[in-house]
Order: structure tokens, then C-alpha cells, then sequence
């Protein structure tokens, strides 16, 4: 049952960590204005 688990969580922080990035996203980084796109 542990390993389950453990196999689990790993595929999803490989997930998080290494999926592609999109447009938007890239757009909102190199923003220069950063305060504006933090969701508030």
C-alpha cells in the first residue's frame, strides 16, 4: 500500500516539476510588471 503511494506522489511532483509550459505562463513571467499577475 505505501509504495502505491509512494509511486503516486512521485508521478505527480514529475508531473508538476517537468510539464511543459505554456504561452500564458511565459507571458506572465517575463512580465515587468510581476504585482499585477499575482492573483489577488
Amino acid at each position: 500500500m505505501e509504495t502505491i503511494i509512494l509511486i503516486t506522489l512521485a508521478i505527480v511532483v514529475g508531473f508538476v516539476l517537468f510539464r511543459p509550459i505554456s504561452k500564458k505562463e511565459l507571458e506572465m513571467y517575463n512580465d515587468k510588471d510581476n504585482w499585477s499577475n499575482m492573483g489577488f
